[in-house]
């Protein structure tokens, strides 16, 4: 985005015979020209440069003062992300689970469900036109021959050897040469008298046709693999099991067999396959293998039989069993086998998304779209299920004792149930709003009559509760299945909490349609509605919100009469509802006070553009396109003449409308822009910091006013018109300053009826302009601004796409902090009792902006914790440290040496006072499961014992 201060080509309409109810003031406007502030950073803090037109400030100058402002500020290490479609790994004794994200590799507990090490991955890349690269995890498997390592291959054809256990190894991968790196599968195998790991790497050559290529740790250095095998179907899963004996490579509905000839092999290139090749009923969409070996005379391993099952695309599962007894003997030239006839299984409606093998060998465990964790008696066919699961699944892995499965669900979330009562024993979640991966679904495998969401069209809407900082609420789906089925629906609200990096809990604030067949008859997925307003009440015991539904135009048929478009149909039967919860504890569900219908309304339903809340009081606001603000109170609900009481005893209350105020309409024709009569209006409301004033601006795109209700009278204080240009997308008060956000930002002193200056954005496509945001901090009197960067190579912002973030001071029009992000940034609030901002990226990845004198970030990963090992030599050496270095030191001086410690400060020595409210705020945070580290609860424990009393 570009920064000027130059408002030159900014036109004031503000002249009575426009509109009677306007004034005339006197207009000053500050001519200070800023350049483009475009920053190319990749993880750190940006730089560039400015040059101003009314001094003598060079542009060597200007950037040496930018960059010194730009230090004040900084960007914390994103946390959380998005789980990928890859099996979650059990560590060998399954105390810990390894959670492949689309940045980092992340290892939980499965005792406490709590994060153990986050292992960061710099997968972005930019090449030569310092274009970012799009690159994405392929797999990631344990290692064979030593299971404190991980394996994880890049599409671009990175492969990390890590240490899960420490972190070691993130920074130094292996490259091998690939177009495109499809899969990776690893096995140990006996090279040389030893076993040692080999990496199968399955390379995509064209677009219907792959290689396999074998590497060990040696070749991977070298990068000179050894060429196994090349087909010319489309290529999609590649494993390997019994010791590298054994691959199985899916290409859509063919399967590649290769066995291993010869028993041993002195080196890598002594490893080589026989491979046959036989068609399957249906598009594979993933596969399990359950091999059999046996110890012959002479103490060799042998393959004796193979059981494979395969999971299409349309739903049914079949199992080949003894499959290597149906294949052609070596004396036979055909690598081609006749038609292997399997057993099959049919219950899921669309593609199943994992099936696996108990450790026994009697039962298949499948998932799909249908939430349905599905458990096959493989002999008599016999079904059980697991319903009601909260989004589809995608994984599902068997834990190496057989004990429990880990199940992945594409909600972004992961749990582990027993298999002998079925019940979790462990839930981790992340961030759920909708995020376009870098993989295309298994339902893609067949083409729908429907057509997946295939851009962000729209914020990610959150909001903090003032009273609980450290928890977020946002608006999400039904799962990414779900959300991507034609519309992205969003009913539900998603707790988040930031400092444990849990999701807490979810609420149904829209009506969802969870456990009831979600397709129509025609195959196309039912949509619910959209959450698009959230607002907290001061005290934080109320929660207003905003939803909307209307009919597909592809239902209108029935609508239709007389000349109607199937639009104009759908939009008189939408449903908006403004709705006021109570909110209640962590472990509640919220509680609906009041559901207003038609809000807004003219002889039809009207959008309502806004909703605010006052920072003084329980009071809400609204502004709709029918031109009104009204303003919403609680009162106290009464049943015949008495108040109404809930079950404890307590008042109940209901909301309503205590005041309507009509707003003016100001139009312009503009010269450039032909408008209709009927133009789409917008609008947004803000109210002061002290509540006495509503700031409302609303009107059509070729003029729009502003105007200043006083909140206790709703007359009008002022009117200001000109300040916005096109659809009114923000308006926030901060201060005597009005910050309004259109296709330009304007900051605006209402005051001293002062044009301060003005943000130019770069042109952009109308969905990326959607996603133009500003959040302002009150406590550090800063505004934060973000919109999305035009990407010369995409017109829509898909895949690939990038935002900038720009923090500004209210009092100083140079920015604090300008920031190119990677991925597209889809939501940013500022952060309550703190001086920085939350941004929410497409990929599920949180970003704390903290200003540079505040004490500690908002989040804090776990290698800033200080709890690794790595960590201990980075920190100042204390006086016991410093004696034991110099290695003389005698009994005597360490107990000087202690004394010296304990006698700091003896004058103003108090005992510490901390009331048992101030614990319990910090061990009741949140349940169990979602608790914070350990030590991040001890620094917390002990900052409270530590604080020095203030001195009278």
């Amino acid at each position: 985005m570009d920064v000027h201060g130059d408002t030159a080509s900014l036109k004031r309409k503000r002249e009575p015979k426009d509109d009677p109810t306007l004034a005339q003031k006197k207009h000053r406007r500050r001519t200070k020209q800023q350049e483009d502030t475009n920053a190319n950073d990749d993880q750190n803090s940006s730089s560039a440069a400015l040059q101003h037109t009314d001094g003598d400030l060079d542009l060597s100058e200007a950037s040496l003062q930018l960059r010194q402002t730009l230090g004040s500020w900084k960007v914390s290490k994103p946390m959380g992300g998005r789980m990928l479609d890859i099996d979650p790994i059990f560590s060998p004794d399954e105390r810990h689970l390894i959670i492949t994200y689309n940045t980092s590799i992340q290892v939980y507990s499965t005792d406490d469900s709590l994060l153990v090490r986050r292992i960061a991955l710099p997968l972005t890349r930019t090449d030569d036109a310092t274009e970012f690269v799009s690159t994405h995890i392929v797999s990631s498997v344990l290692s064979k021959c030593d299971t404190d390592y991980i394996w994880v291959a890049c599409s671009d054809g990175r492969i990390w050897h890590i240490n899960w256990t420490s972190g070691a190894g993130a920074d130094t991968p292996f490259t091998v040469e690939a177009k495109k790196v499809l899969d990776v599968a690893v096995d140990a195998a006996e090279i040389g008298g030893k076993p040692e790991d080999v990496l199968l790497v399955l390379k995509k050559l064209t677009k219907s046709s792959a290689q396999i290529v074998a590497y060990n740790t040696k070749a991977l250095a070298t990068g000179n693999g050894k060429l196994l095998h090349t087909y010319d179907e489309s290529p999609q899963l590649l494993r390997c099991v019994a010791g590298g004996r054994l691959v199985v490579a899916a290409a859509k509905e063919t399967l590649h067999i290769g066995l291993l000839k010869g028993r041993k092999a002195t080196s890598l290139d002594d490893l080589t396959y026989r491979f046959h090749c036989f068609d399957v009923p249906d598009i594979v969409s993933c596969l399990d293998i359950r091999p059999t070996l046996r110890t012959t005379k002479k103490g060799v391993l042998e393959l004796q039989s193979v059981d494979l099952v395969v999971g299409c695309a349309r739903g049914a599962i079949y199992v080949y069993h003894d499959l290597l007894s149906k294949l052609p003997g070596e004396g036979s030239g055909s690598l081609k086998a006749g038609m292997i006839q399997p057993k099959k299984y049919h219950w899921h409606r669309r593609a199943v998304h994992s099936v696996k093998w108990s450790e026994d060998g009697n039962y298949l465990i499948s998932g799909g779209y249908e939430t349905v964790l599905v458990l096959w008696q493989v002999d008599t066919g016999k079904l059980d299920f697991l319903p009601h699961l909260s989004a589809t699944i995608e994984n599902v892995v068997v834990s190496p004792r057989g004990s429990s499965y880990a199940i992945h669900l594409d909600d972004n979330s992961t749990m582990i149930l027993s298999t002998a009562e079925m019940k979790p024993t462990m839930y981790v979640s992340g961030i759920q709003s909708l995020v376009l991966g870098d993989r295309p679904s298994k339902d893609s495998l067949v083409r729908r009559v429907w057509r997946p969401v295939d851009e962000i069209a729209a914020p990610l809407v959150a909001t903090v509760n003032p009273q609980t900082p450290s928890q977020m609420y946002l608006s999400v789906g039904n799962g990414q299945q779900v959300s991507q089925g034609g519309s992205s629906s969003t009913p539900l609200l998603q707790v988040f909490d930031i400092s444990s990096f849990h999701g807490v809990t979810k609420h149904a604030i829209a009506r969802t349609n969870p456990t009831d067949a979600n397709i129509t008859s025609e195959g196309m997925p039912i949509t619910e509605p959209t959450a698009t307003k959230l607002a907290f009440s001061r005290d934080g015991k109320w929660l207003a919100s905003v939803d909307e539904w209307q009919p597909p135009e592809r239902d209108a048929d029935v609508f239709l009469t007389g000349s109607k478009t199937p639009a104009e149909a759908c939009r008189e039967r939408r449903e908006i509802y403004l709705k006021f919860w109570e909110v209640g504890a962590d472990d509640q569900p919220f509680q609906l006070a009041s559901r207003i219908n038609d809000a807004h309304h003219t002889d039809r339903t009207e959008s309502i553009f806004d909703l605010a809340s006052d920072p003084t009081s329980s009071r809400f606001a609204t502004i709709g396109n029918d031109g009104v603000v009204r303003f919403w109170t609680p009162r106290l609900r009464k049943r015949d003449g008495l108040a109404a009481t809930g079950p404890a005893g307590q008042p109940l209350r209901s909301w309503s409308c205590s005041r309507a105020v009509s707003l003016p309409i100001y139009e312009q024709q503009d010269d450039s822009v032909e408008m209709a009569k009927n133009a789409q209006r917008s609008g947004a409301i803000a109210f002061s910091e002290d509540g006495s004033i509503l700031f409302a601006a609303f009107g059509p795109p070729s003029g729009a006013l502003v105007v200043a209700i006083d909140t206790e009278t709703g007359s009008f204080r002022d009117v200001v018109a000109g300040m916005f240009k096109g659809e009114i997308r923000a308006i926030k008060s901060l201060g005597s300053s009005l910050i309004m956000l259109s296709e330009d930002l304007i900051v605006y002193d209402i005051v001293s009826d002062e044009l301060l200056y003005s943000y130019s954005l770069k042109e952009t496509s109308e969905a990326a302009k959607r996603l133009t945001q500003v959040a302002v901090n009150y406590e550090s009197r800063s505004v934060a601004l973000v919109a999305p960067v035009p990407n010369p190579t995409q017109g829509k912002m898909k895949r690939g796409a990038r935002s900038e973030l720009v923090v500004f001071n209210i009092q100083k029009d140079e920015p604090q902090l300008v920031k190119t992000f990677s991925q597209l940034i889809t939501s940013v609030c500022a952060a309550p009792s703190s001086s920085g901002f939350i941004v929410v990226d497409a990929a599920a990845q949180i970003w704390s902006v903290t200003e540079g004198a505040e004490q500690a970030p908002l989040l804090q990963p776990l290698a800033d914790l200080g709890v690794d090992d790595s960590d201990a030599a980075e920190r100042e050496p204390t006086s016991e440290d410093l004696l034991l270095q110099e290695g003389e030191a005698s009994d005597d001086e360490m107990e000087d040496a202690d004394q010296d410690v304990e006698m700091e400060d003896d004058d103003d020595t108090h005992a510490a006072v901390v009331a048992p409210q101030r614990l319990a705020e910090i061990f009741n945070a949140a349940p169990a499961f979602a608790m914070p580290p350990i030590d991040d609860i001890f620094y917390q424990v002990a900052a409270l014992f530590s604080t020095k009393p203030v001195n009278a």
